[in-house]
C-alpha cells in the first residue's frame, strides 16, 4: 500500500508542481544511480520456475481504420463492425527466467469476434526487465542498466529520508530509448515503481510497473502494470489499456462451469463502466455467458479473414500458427536476386518437458528465376535437455549445373538426420538423397545425355563449442554412394567451419565466420553441392543469415570451384551513425557494417563491403563487390520488416 500511495499520489504531485524536476534543473546523485545499476548484483533474486496467478485485462478502442488494417497480424478481426472491445483473462505465469515465461490462460472473456486477442506483443510490455540491457524481448535499452548509462541523462531528487526521485531521458531521439522517472529506495537501489515511456514498432507506449516490497522474492516480477498504447499506421489509429497483476490471490476452482460467473469471483480490480456495458451488450445483460452470438459473417468475411489474416492456437500441449496466405509485407528485394515471397507454419506438440513433436513448413517463390521452393521438416525431439531429434525433411533446391556439364537441373531432395548433444560437442549423422531433373531434357534426350541424375550420401556433422564465450568448431563429411536408391554417380565432400557470435554491450553483436570445403574422389560426374555456401533466394528479413552470406555473388560462382575459403564479419549496433541523423535516427532500430571475403579456384579473390540498417517498417542492405582491388558491382536487398514480431 505504501509504494501505491507514491506513485498513485505522492510522484504525481510533486511532478505536477515542480516540472523541471523530471529533466533538468536537479544534480545526479552518481552513489544512488550506482546502487540501481548494482541491485541486481547485489540482491538474491531466483526467478527460475516461480509460479504466479495472473489476471490482464484490456479495452481497446479502434478510433481510427481503413481497409489497410486487415493487412496487420492480429487486426483483421476488429478491422470492421464495432469499434470498442474488452477482454479478460486469469490463469497462471511462470518463469524460466524474467525474460523467459510461460501464461497459462484458465479462463478467457472478450468482446473480440471469434476470441481472438489484439496486439498479443503487448504482453511482453507488461514483464520488461529493467535491470537487463534490454527491457523488451531483445528490443529497448534500459536506463536502469550500467550498461547503457552512456545513452541516457539523469536526474535525482529526494522526497523523503527513504526514498528518491529518478529521471531519465534519452541523449539521442531513437526508438530503442526511453524516458520516465522511477520510485528509487535510497538505502538499497532498488526500484519500487516506475514510468517507462517510448515508441516502438509502430506503437506508443505508456507502461506503469509496480514491484513488490523488499520481503517479496523475487523482487524483479511486477505486482502490477498498466500498459497505454497508441497505434498509428497508414491513417489507423488504435488506442489499448492494459492492466495486469502479477500475484493474485484467489486460485482456480477445480470445475470452471459459466466462464463470466466464475471471472465475477476471481476478478481482483473492478471492470468500469464502459467495460461491463461492452460485456452487456456482448453477452447479453447477465452474469453468465448465454449462447454464443450468432456469427454475422459472410461468405467473402470468411474468406478474408483466413487469407489475409494470421492464425494460432496454443494450448499447454499444443500450438499452431500459420501466416496469412496473401500478405504484401512478405515480399523481399535484391536488386541481383529480384523479388520473392514466402510464408511459414508451425506446429508443436509436446508429450512432456522433454519430448515434442514440431512441424515447420516454409514455400515460396521468386519471380526472376520462376522457381517454387518448398522445405517441410518435420522433428521429433526425444531429449530436449540435451538437442537430441530425429528430423525429416523433404524439399527442392536451387537449379544447378554440373561441374562438366552446362545444363541446368531441378533439384528435389530428402534428408534424414539425428542431432544429439553430448558435452560441448553436438553429433548429427544424415541420410541425404538428390534427384535432379534436366531443365531442358529433350534437347540432351537427343545428344544421348543422361537427364536424371541421383545421389545417396550419408554424412557425418560434428560441431565442438568449447564454452559460451568460444567459437563454434564444426567439420562435415559427406560421400555418395553408386548404386544405392538409383545413385548414379560418386563423390567425397569435406567442409569446415568456424562461427562465432560475441554480445556486447548496449545490444552490440559483433558476428565472425570462416570455412574451407572441397571435393574429393571425383571419379564420375558430379554436382558442386556445398552445405555452408549456397545461394538463398528466400531471404527471412533482418534476423536471417545477411551476416553469413554474399549479397553480389554470381549464382553459378557457387557451384564452380571443387574447393572454396570464405570469411565473413558484421558489426551490429541499435545506435551507431545514421541514428543521430534528425527525422531518420529515431526510426532506426539497428545498423551494421558488413565484410566478407571468398577464395574460390577460379577466380581471383572476391570481397564485399557493406552496410545496413533495419527500421520498423523495412531493412535494407547498401553491398559493394571487388577482384583483388578492382570495382565490379553494387546492389542492395530489401526486406519488410513490418509486424515481424507480431
Amino acid at each position: 500500500m505504501k509504494s501505491r500511495w507514491a506513485i498513485n499520489i505522492l510522484v504525481p504531485g510533486i511532478l505536477a508542481c515542480m516540472p523541471g524536476i523530471v529533466f533538468g534543473g536537479v544534480k545526479t546523485d552518481s552513489l544512488l544511480l550506482h546502487r540501481v545499476f548494482n541491485y541486481a548484483k547485489n540482491n538474491t533474486m531466483q526467478v527460475t520456475d516461480t509460479v504466479r496467478n495472473i489476471y490482464l485485462k484490456y479495452y481497446v478502442d479502434v478510433q481510427r481504420r481503413n481497409a489497410s488494417l486487415m493487412l496487420v497480424p492480429t487486426l483483421y478481426n476488429i478491422s470492421r463492425g464495432k469499434r470498442e472491445f474488452v477482454g479478460e483473462c486469469y490463469g497462471t505465469i511462470r518463469f524460466t527466467d524474467i525474460k523467459s515465461y510461460d501464461i497459462q490462460k484458465n479462463i478467457q472473456l472478450t468482446t473480440i469476434p471469434h476470441g481472438n486477442q489484439v496486439m498479443p506483443t503487448v504482453v511482453s510490455y507488461m514483464i520488461p526487465d529493467i535491470y537487463g540491457t534490454d527491457l523488451i524481448d531483445g528490443n529497448i535499452l534500459s536506463p536502469f542498466s550500467k550498461d547503457n548509462k552512456r545513452y541516457y541523462s539523469y536526474r535525482t531528487t529526494n522526497i523523503s529520508d527513504r526514498y528518491s526521485i529518478l529521471s531519465y531521458h534519452p541523449r539521442a531521439h531513437n526508438t530503442q530509448l526511453v524516458k520516465g522517472f522511477a520510485l528509487v529506495n535510497i538505502t538499497t537501489g532498488r526500484i519500487v515503481n516506475t514510468k517507462i515511456v517510448g515508441e516502438f514498432d509502430m506503437m506508443e507506449f505508456s507502461i506503469d510497473v509496480e514491484f513488490g516490497d523488499a520481503n517479496t522474492n523475487p523482487t524483479v516480477i511486477p505486482v502490477r502494470t498498466t500498459a497505454r498504447t497508441l497505434f498509428k499506421f497508414t491513417g489507423n489509429k488504435i488506442k489499448c489499456n492494459y492492466t495486469a497483476l502479477f500475484n493474485c490471490m484467489k486460485t482456480l476452482p477445480d470445475s470452471i462451469g459459466d466462464q463470466r460467473r466464475v471471472m465475477n469471483n476471481l476478478r481482483p480490480i473492478q471492470l468500469t463502466a464502459t467495460e461491463r456495458a461492452l460485456y452487456d451488450q456482448y453477452f447479453g445483460n447477465t452474469d453468465s455467458i448465454p449462447n454464443a452470438p450468432k456469427s454475422s459473417e459472410n461468405t467473402w468475411q470468411i474468406i478474408g479473414n483466413h487469407i489475409l489474416n494470421s492464425h494460432g492456437s496454443s494450448t499447454d500441449k499444443a500450438s499452431v500458427r500459420l501466416s496469412p496466405l496473401l500478405n504484401p509485407l512478405y515480399f523481399s528485394y535484391s536488386g541481383r536476386r529480384g523479388v520473392s515471397y514466402h510464408l511459414k507454419m508451425g506446429s508443436t506438440l509436446w508429450f512432456d518437458d522433454n519430448k515434442h513433436i514440431s512441424f515447420s513448413p516454409r514455400f515460396g517463390y521468386n519471380f526472376k528465376i520462376k522457381q517454387f521452393f518448398f522445405q517441410t521438416p518435420l522433428r521429433y525431439t526425444f531429449n530436449n535437455r540435451h538437442d537430441g531429434w530425429i528430423e525429416t525433411n523433404v524439399a527442392n533446391g536451387n537449379r544447378i549445373t554440373a561441374h562438366d556439364l552446362p545444363d541446368y537441373y531441378n533439384d528435389f531432395n530428402t534428408k534424414l538426420s539425428v542431432n544429439y548433444r553430448i558435452g560441448t560437442v553436438v553429433v548429427t549423422p544424415s541420410l541425404m538423397y538428390h534427384r535432379r531433373t534436366s531443365v531442358n531434357a529433350e534437347a540432351l534426350s537427343i545428344e544421348d545425355k543422361n537427364t536424371i541424375y541421383s545421389s545417396f550420401a550419408p554424412s557425418l556433422r560434428i560441431a565442438y563449442t568449447p564454452s559460451l564465450k568460444m567459437p563454434t568448431f564444426s567439420a562435415l563429411y559427406e560421400r555418395c554412394v553408386k548404386g544405392i536408391i538409383n545413385s548414379n554417380m560418386e563423390y567425397e565432400k569435406m567442409e569446415f567451419d568456424i562461427s562465432y557470435t560475441r554480445r556486447l554491450q548496449s545490444l552490440k553483436t559483433l558476428n565472425l565466420r570462416s570455412g574451407y570445403g572441397f571435393y574429393s574422389n571425383r571419379n564420375t560426374m558430379y554436382f558442386i553441392d556445398y552445405t555452408n555456401l549456397h545461394e538463398n533466394y528466400l531471404p527471412d528479413g533482418w534476423e536471417d543469415e545477411w551476416t553469413g552470406e554474399f549479397q553480389l555473388l554470381k549464382s553459378e560462382w557457387y557451384n564452380s570451384s571443387r574447393f572454396y575459403f570464405r570469411a565473413n564479419a558484421s558489426y551490429e549496433s541499435p545506435l551507431l551513425f545514421l541514428t543521430f541523423t534528425p527525422f531518420i535516427g529515431k526510426h532506426l532500430e539497428a545498423e551494421r557494417l558488413y565484410a566478407s571475403f571468398l577464395l574460390l579456384g577460379n577466380t581471383r579473390p572476391y570481397t564485399e563491403l557493406g552496410y545496413g540498417f533495419k527500421s520498423q517498417y523495412f531493412s535494407i542492405g547498401l553491398f559493394g563487390s571487388f577482384l583483388n582491388t578492382s570495382f565490379q558491382d553494387i546492389g542492395c536487398k530489401f526486406t519488410i520488416e513490418l509486424f515481424r514480431k507480431w
